[in-house]
């Protein structure tokens, strides 16, 4: 992928690199001027920076710039233009010449009277990254420059991190990693080691002032192509939160990944052979495409090549979209021109592309011989980063056990307390009888089945303590199915029903969410 710096320049370096010691000042002043995510969400009342209220959004607090932890919210996260009598009498001279030091404190381009940060600079999820902001940039030239360093802050990068696999491992890759704070995370809390690698030097920058800022000896910040850097290295967990917009040419390095928005992830997952190891995981959030004939998990299947039939794939759909559509209100903005809105048309029946999907995919190597998964599923709000573990190992042991009754058979269900039956009924001879009988779940995915009337009674006998087994056969004394069902399509039958889930096998039970983050991770099979 080729960046093309050709829009608008940068008013000033963004920040400028000091010592270990003056970082480590730095670090600590920060928390003791109440900086920390824990303090600033306490007094704005939310629940994470990610929620933080933007600029323009009225708050009851963070409006006198005379006390450190408003001012610091205003320049670093607002992005405020201050008077510099205001910056300079709220901090004290050695704060004021910390700042100072490493750059951050800047006249603003538009009025040299004003004081402005150049960067922001915030506290997410115990650690400081230093990003480029979402709005008001100092730039000289009225469209951003093509090296932005993407924001930490965006709902897009909040679901990347959210549902980002956190399990304990030796080597963490995050490719396109722009302020690295994937890489950062997982220095801190579940990573031996960690790299992080962009293909602009400005968000290699970045990265490595995060580190520094930070305070983390085991983590890597470098400048590639995708894997370039590390050639002849593997890891365990890679992730990747690419460009995938459809753009012809490369305007915003963050953002466009050629005419299918594919070009990124397309080649990120090619890799996943020769660097990802036995055993070891690539999550990634991104858009990419069904084509006609031929489904998104299947394509990844093709895009992993000789290799593929070592790796499960884990599609989680978050949204559907036509592929016209969504070009449209870009077009009726004046976002976009009449030209371009064609090109892309024309691209996209040429490519046949039927479909874009926001994705959150989970590829896996598997690390024993065994038949290996291709599932899609659709994901909600409650949707978690253990769902997708518990998603794993659930389909593993399932291929695993593969047509063998028996495990099954001696295994005890448990009814999901999230399961809805939907059932519509009709009057006929003086009673009512039942036209339509679907099951619905939307933790931990989303699905909809249409069933038989008897499944809910079924699903009712799934107490933890009956067997498979002993439901079968109570279902035929109760003349619920027939004597000529057969034991495996009953077998059949129970691994859909947990496959949803609609029931829970004691096996492969789903996960607590909050007790598993507070231990750390799941584990990887």
């Amino acid at each position: 992928m080729t960046a093309t710096m050709e829009r608008s320049q940068w008013a000033t370096e963004p920040f400028v690199l000091a010592s270990d010691e003056e970082f480590a000042r730095l670090r600590q002043w920060l928390i003791a001027s109440r900086y920390t995510e824990a303090d600033i969400v306490a007094a704005a009342g939310v629940e994470s920076t990610y929620a933080f209220p933007q600029p323009g959004v009225e708050r009851q607090s963070f409006r006198d710039p005379s006390d450190k932890q408003t001012l610091l919210v205003q320049l670093f996260l607002d992005g405020a233009r201050l008077p510099w009598e205001v910056v300079r009498g709220t901090l004290g001279a050695e704060e004021y010449a910390l700042l100072d030091r490493f750059g951050l404190l800047q006249p603003a381009v538009n009025d040299a009277g004003l004081c402005v940060a150049p960067i922001a600079l915030y506290p997410v999820e115990g650690v400081y990254i230093a990003s480029d902001r979402l709005g008001g940039l100092e730039t000289i030239g009225e469209a951003p420059p093509a090296d932005l360093v993407y924001s930490a802050l965006t709902p897009q990068t909040h679901r990347f991190i959210e549902l980002m696999p956190r399990w304990r491992c030796s080597d963490y890759l995050e490719l396109c990693s722009g302020t690295g704070v994937a890489a950062l995370i997982a220095a801190k809390t579940f990573a031996d080691r960690a790299w992080a690698i962009d293909i602009t030097e400005r968000s290699t920058r970045f990265a490595d002032f995060n580190r520094r800022l930070n305070g983390l000896a085991n983590f890597v910040a470098l400048e590639g192509n995708l894997y370039e850097p590390v050639r002849g290295r593997t890891f365990d967990l890679i992730t990747a939160h690419p460009p995938y917009v459809a753009s012809a040419t490369t305007e915003m390095v963050f953002r466009d990944a050629g005419e299918d928005g594919e070009q990124v992830s397309r080649a990120a997952i090619a890799g996943l052979p020769e660097y990802l190891r036995p055993g070891g995981q690539f999550y990634c959030d991104c858009m990419m495409t069904d084509r006609t004939g031929r489904k998104l998990e299947h394509r990844v299947r093709d895009m992993l090549g000789a290799a593929e039939s070592e790796f499960d794939v884990f599609i989680g759909q978050a949204s559907v979209g036509d592929p016209i559509e969504q070009y449209v209100p870009a077009l009726v903005q004046g976002r976009s021109t009449p030209e371009l809105f064609l090109q892309r048309a024309e691209a996209f029946k040429r490519l046949e592309i039927s479909a874009f999907v926001s994705t959150i995919m989970l590829v896996q190597r598997r690390a024993t011989s065994r038949p290996v998964i291709t599932k899609r599923r659709i994901v909600t709000g409650a949707t978690t980063a253990e769902d997708f573990q518990w998603m794993m190992r659930y389909s593993v042991r399932a291929a695993e056990e593969g047509d063998s009754e028996q495990a099954l058979f001696d295994a005890r269900p448990r009814l999901l307390p999230r399961t809805e039956w939907r059932t519509r009924l009709m009057p006929s001879g003086g009673t009512w009888r039942p036209t339509f009988s679907q099951l619905v779940t939307y933790s931990p995915f989303a699905i909809e089945a249409d069933c038989p009337p008897w499944m809910p009674t079924l699903l009712a006998w799934c107490d933890g303590a009956t067997t498979v087994r002993e439901l079968l056969t109570r279902l035929r004394a109760e003349g619920l199915v027939g004597e000529d069902g057969t034991d495996q399509e009953f077998a059949t039958l129970i691994r859909r029903l947990a496959d949803a889930p609609f029931i829970e096998i004691e096996s492969c039970p789903l996960p607590d969410a909050t007790a598993m983050r507070a231990s750390g991770a799941a584990s990887v099979v």
